[in-house]
């Protein structure tokens, strides 16, 4: 007997309450689990700090260590955060560029496990005194387990963005304890949009890992509460110019940065002697100057108190920005965030003191040192808006925002006219990644001819009858055929063969193709989907030849104008309705295709249904009984490789299957009992 129809109804209200309720708890998941891992880092620090050192802070624990501790620490440190990055896909940096690419460009998942290895790698460079901050971890860590959460969940593609957002926020808001600036961050540099498609996730992430986070830790501001005063309009100025010279610095650490990479990428060394190298770096400054280890949260503290003398401030900026590039460039995985505030608080330091020697009446002269905070962070990530309102939630202090605002502005302009990429988009820049444009030419430009073409296109030798020709096009859909074996690819379409037609048999049969054929416009393998279309839009036949740019005679394959179409349909709108994007790992290097789906179909990722666990995936009869195709499974128990169904002896629980079919069949099958 069939299911009534009422309980189909009932069925598809359970459905349609299941799902947004499945979506709610994941971004509460999220939360929770980005709040505790900065919550349970930023307690392991302090656990080792007083263990290891017995001193409550990393600064208080370098001035009181002998010398030679003082230089061998961070170099021992920084060899095996380089030893275990190499674990991770990626060693080194920061790692918002991967979240970028993970949430805006769709590049898929942020692997928890290797996010985990960096985070370990992190925390033994920063105990050691590394230069890197905190944040990095737990940035990359909350959003890969807002990928990973989101896909248990069994949540679509684009909402596993969405909580990738959402966990990087988190992540922020851990490190920071500034909820605000946490889903500005997402919102000015992750994802580049404010929909509330976005917005909701992140915020509700975000309350979580902030609420947790200062139950345990506590709620204060993390630089405490301070208090700043405009005392006149003419400080402004005094900010403005304040501004202007953060973007200078901002770009000048972006170079130091740049450069000191570059340097170490040409040692031949491994990559546990690079970090050692980088580490002794840090621990011959140390020797003198122990403010420079670690993120310097604490040196911040005593320059907003104003604590240091101006002589040594300037030496400081120096010193930390050396201490920074060299920790960052030889392998030591973690953030640039805090160094950069530390930069600018010495910028801001010496500012306030030029301005009180001029003109006494100005106001206290952490102000400056707040703001100069901000003017450097606003410089390297160009997010003004993130910056200002950051530097207002560090100090708790509404009085400031006003020299805030012009100093960003005014850093973001100069670091934008002198380099106009940031610091996390600079490291897309040399992936090969576009991304100084508007949302949609960088998700457009990342997909290139090799991605889409088609192979084996109708093709004859420039030596062949042009009667075989009519016969191809005669015979075929084909409207255009390829000429090869030239110097350059050429074609005959079916306004070219008319005259051929026309003409007497002989005469054709006598003819070849390369007399007949005309030159054409051709693309290039690495040509991108705005490119492709600017070419296409010249050719009346709508296929365009994709030759080797080293031997254009050569011809690898054509894109048409209807894959051209699926390709935007799949990558700005981001649907699977004309094509799916699919992407394996080769190794360490990331390949994808692009595949026409049949129409109506779609490519999902579920849950593994309860009904499978413990038994093998039996392809055959999933698909006799439910209409949807098992192509690949994903288990936690053999990694993060998709494999081929078949392998797998017996489904768990945790199990994430690769599915083809109807929109409904996937559905009834991903909520079946």
């Amino acid at each position: 007997m069939g299911a009534s129809p009422s309980a189909g109804k009932h069925r598809s209200a359970a459905t349609s309450i299941a799902g947004p309720l499945r979506y709610a708890l994941a971004m509460a998941a999220v939360g929770l689990a980005a709040g505790a891992f900065g919550v349970a880092f930023r307690a392991g620090l302090s656990f080792s700090f007083a263990h290891l050192f017995g001193q409550r802070d990393l600064l208080a624990a370098f001035q009181h260590l002998p010398p030679l501790a003082r230089l061998l620490t961070p170099a021992i440190g920084g060899a095996a955060a380089a030893t275990l990055g190499l674990v991770a896909a990626r060693s080194g940096g920061h790692g918002v560029a991967e979240i970028l690419e993970a949430v805006t460009l769709g590049r898929g998942r942020i692997s928890l496990r290797t996010a985990l290895w960096k985070a370990l790698a992190s925390f033994l460079a920063i105990v050691s005194g590394g230069s890197i901050g905190r944040e990095g971890p737990l940035l990359q860590v909350g959003a890969a387990a807002g990928g990973t959460i989101a896909e248990r969940f069994g949540l679509t593609p684009r909402r596993v963005r969405t909580l990738v957002a959402a966990g990087t926020a988190a992540g922020f808001a851990a490190a920071y304890n500034t909820p605000i600036a946490a889903v500005i961050f997402v919102v000015e540099i992750v994802t580049g949009v404010l929909t509330l498609e976005v917005v909701v996730p992140v915020v509700v992430a975000t309350t979580i890992a902030t609420w947790l986070t200062r139950l345990v830790l506590g709620a204060g501001p993390l630089y405490g509460l301070r208090a700043f005063e405009l005392r006149s309009g003419s400080e402004l100025v005094a900010y403005g110019v304040l501004g202007l010279v953060t973007g200078v610095v901002g770009v000048a650490f972006m170079s130091a940065l740049d450069l000191g990479s570059r340097f170490v990428g040409r040692l031949a060394a491994p990559a546990p002697v690079r970090g050692a190298l980088g580490g002794l770096v840090v621990g011959a400054l140390a020797l003198r100057l122990p403010q420079v280890t670690g993120n310097g949260y604490e040196a911040i503290q005593q320059m907003l108190d104003a604590q240091y003398g101006v002589a040594l401030v300037a030496i400081l900026l120096l010193t930390k920005a050396l201490a920074t590039t060299a920790s960052v460039s030889s392998g030591s995985p973690g953030g640039v965030f805090t160094p950069s505030l530390f930069l600018g608080a010495a910028t801001g330091g010496l500012a306030g003191a030029l301005a009180h020697a001029a003109l006494p009446t100005h106001g206290f002269l952490g102000g400056y040192v707040l703001v100069g905070m901000a003017g450097v962070i606003a410089a390297t990530t160009h997010a003004p808006l993130m910056a200002t309102v950051l530097a207002f939630e560090l100090s708790g202090d509404y009085g400031i925002v006003l020299p805030l605002f012009i100093a960003t502005a005014l850093a973001t302009l100069v670091a934008r006219i002198l380099r106009p990429t940031s610091i996390y988009t600079e490291e897309l820049q040399r992936r090969g990644v576009p991304w100084e444009r508007s949302l949609e030419e960088r998700i457009a430009t990342t997909v290139r001819a090799r991605d889409i073409m088609e192979l084996d296109p109708p093709t004859l030798d420039r030596a062949a009858p042009a009667r075989s020709a009519l016969d191809l096009l005669a015979h075929t859909r084909a409207r255009v055929v390829f000429v090869t074996g030239g110097e350059t690819v050429t074609a005959i379409d079916l306004h070219a063969a008319a005259s051929l037609w026309t003409a007497p048999h002989d005469e054709t049969t006598a003819d070849t193709c390369e007399r007949c054929a005309r030159a054409v416009i051709s693309g290039f393998p690495d040509d991108s989907l705005p490119t492709l279309s600017e070419k296409l839009f010249a050719v009346d036949w709508g296929e365009l030849p994709i030759v080797d740019p080293t031997q254009p005679g050569r011809l690898l394959g054509v894109v048409s104008r209807r894959t051209l179409l699926a390709a935007f349909d799949r990558e700005i709108l981001q649907r699977d309705l004309l094509y799916t994007r699919v992407v394996w790992t080769n190794g360490q290097v990331e390949a994808a295709d692009y595949l026409e789906l049949p129409r109506g179909q779609r490519v999902e990722v579920i849950p593994a249904p309860r009904a499978s666990v413990g038994r093998p995936v039996d392809v055959d009869a999933l698909r006799a009984a439910s209409h949807v195709v098992v192509i690949g499974v994903r288990s936690p128990s053999i990694g993060d490789a998709w494999v081929e169904p078949d392998t797998i002896a017996a489904t768990t629980g945790a199990d994430r299957w690769m599915v083809i079919g109807m929109p409904a069949a996937i559905d009834g099958l991903r909520h079946q009992p």
